[in-house]
């Protein structure tokens, strides 16, 4: 299959999700460590799904000379506020990567803003990346703990009718966007990785010096928007 195609079958899932507005539910807020436990324990459950009943179906990334994650014209993957800290959380604590990881990641996410043009306003899925979270030879470096929904989903299919159905994948994301309004006490914009990875780290007083000098990028503000998935 096709790049294009694949890469407009995602489109249009991101923009079932942009378009479905929830309000937060009442109540406690749950504490940010038990969220991110949450939040990881409903991505593995789906990674597991997807792996148990398509994996066999797309070929190994690992073999890809050309992977989807590096190609800028192709990823507009988008996230939460909460799955931009359950990242830099699973590189921080992580004991093979750990706090220099962190500062590579943001860098490679300040490239991305300020190269691919990224904001926070207009058509944003309309807007693509290299993921800063990918490294070669490596992969995804949150592969297991905090891979976005639509990353698990996604895979080396040939065959159009070998890709995973998106009803679960929905599914997934509305309780992840819940799950964010819940800790945050209001839904979170759905953003291009590079722009809540940055936001993240803002948020969590990074004093790290990871803005390329001679490039520097927009600064990214932090802001409390309104939107999130349904249910």
């Amino acid at each position: 299959m096709t790049r294009s195609v694949i890469a407009k079958r995602l489109s249009r899932r991101h923009r079932y999700v942009k378009g479905n507005g929830q309000r937060p539910t009442g109540g406690r807020r749950p504490p940010l460590a038990r969220a991110l436990a949450q939040l990881r324990r409903i991505k593995q459950r789906f990674a597991r799904y997807i792996g148990k009943t398509y994996g066999h179906l797309a070929a190994d990334c690992a073999t890809c000379p050309t992977p989807c994650c590096a190609d800028a014209q192709f990823v507009n993957v988008h996230i939460v506020r909460l799955e931009a800290k359950a990242m830099l959380a699973t590189l921080q604590h992580s004991p093979k990567y750990g706090p220099a990881k962190v500062r590579e990641v943001l860098a490679r996410a300040a490239h991305a803003v300020a190269r691919y043009g990224l904001t926070e306003t207009g058509d944003t899925f309309g807007q693509t990346y290299a993921c800063p979270l990918f490294e070669p030879g490596v992969g995804c470096l949150v592969h297991w703990k905090a891979k976005p929904a639509a990353c698990i989903q996604h895979g080396c299919y040939e065959r159009w009718e070998d890709l995973p159905e998106t009803g679960t994948q929905r599914r997934v994301e509305r309780q992840v966007a819940a799950l964010d309004a819940a800790v945050h006490g209001a839904p979170s914009t759905w953003l291009p990785i590079p722009l809540w990875l940055l936001r993240a780290a803002d948020e969590a007083d990074e004093s790290l010096d990871f803005r390329d000098e001679a490039e520097p990028p927009p600064r990214v503000q932090t802001a409390r928007e309104g939107f999130s998935s349904p249910d």
